[in-house]
């Protein structure tokens, strides 16, 4: 599995989030034709997509999945909201720096458990999804 930026996660979630299937994203990417997607956001950086795809098997990332390299805090719970459509204190608990009670299908879970840096552990308990620091 390719490693990647969070702010490359963060443009691929966003154009997925709305509506740009896999494809389109892998083919405006490769060419370079970044307008239609600097309307989806503007001051997202699409071109580290694009400097991304010259360096490492984007197709796959795109369509199988990726790690992100360091993943904080806040950009695991905004990646939760880009994937799954999952809130903070509405369909997780927040405490310290552990989310708890995620309720996530099981291909979501595997998902989310590729996603993660290795400063993260991910266990399934009958709650949910607990994701909590690796120490």
């Amino acid at each position: 599995m390719e490693s990647i930026t969070l702010m490359e996660a963060y443009a691929i979630e966003t154009l997925r989030g709305n509506g740009v299937d896999n494809d389109t994203i892998i083919k405006n990417i490769k060419n370079n034709d970044l307008e239609d997607f600097k309307k989806i956001k503007e001051n997202m950086d699409f071109d580290a997509l694009v400097d991304l795809s010259k360096q490492a098997d984007f197709d796959s990332i795109v369509k199988d999945g990726y790690k992100v390299k360091f993943l904080t805090f806040n950009g695991l719970k905004n990646l939760i909201k880009m994937k799954f459509g999952k809130f903070a204190d509405e369909d997780y608990q927040v405490d310290e720096f552990t989310i708890s009670g995620l309720e996530l299908e099981k291909p979501q879970v595997e998902e989310l458990k590729n996603v993660l840096s290795n400063n993260w552990l991910l266990s399934e308990e009958a709650g949910g999804v607990t994701v909590k620091p690796n120490k």
